[in-house]
């Protein structure tokens, strides 16, 4: 895509470039493998949904690989929500975006102490599936197809109480 590097150190630019690759293969690439699955086996107004990250909504200072493998995904599916095939097949095509969730490799990465304001901002898995449930059995209360929705911890002190759902504008 272009562009120059200025009095960079070369080491940096040899692990970011591993990081980059290393996220990718990730965080995008199954997004792309899912894609082209859905195309095959989605029925006629099947819902095809991702898990975004609304940290890569703004810059990712020290996590440039992450936050570039999110981006990609998130660009991927708002043009997958365009392609013939998706507009073809009614397919509505839409991004998750939590800001972290609750998962015992990500409270590993926070560590034991609850009080970490971070606890207050995960979300549950489960309260994303009740959501993606609703979606699918009413079709009516899905976002437009290429959509990126922001999910927020109702309950700031422990995460618990649900999650809300706000569509990035």
């Amino acid at each position: 895509s272009g562009g120059v590097i200025w009095d960079v150190d070369e080491e940096y630019v040899k692990r970011s470039a591993k990081v980059v690759d290393r996220m990718m293969k990730m965080n995008f690439c199954p997004v792309v493998a899912a894609s082209l699955i859905g195309e095959q086996f989605l029925s006629p107004g099947g819902l095809f949904v991702i898990i975004g990250a609304s940290a890569a909504l703004s810059p990712t200072p020290g996590m440039i690989g992450y936050g570039s493998a999110k981006t990609a995904a998130h660009h991927y599916l708002q043009t997958y929500a365009h392609t013939p095939s998706s507009i073809r097949n009614d397919t509505t095509a839409v991004g998750i975006l939590p800001l972290m969730l609750d998962t015992p490799s990500n409270r590993a990465m926070i560590g034991e102490d609850e009080g970490d304001e971070r606890y207050g901002t995960m979300v549950k898995p489960e309260s994303i599936a009740k959501e993606i449930g609703e979606w699918i059995r009413h079709g009516h209360l899905r976002p437009h197809s290429g959509s990126l929705v922001k999910v927020i911890a109702k309950n700031r002190v422990e995460g618990a109480g649900g999650a809300s759902f706000h569509l990035v504008r």
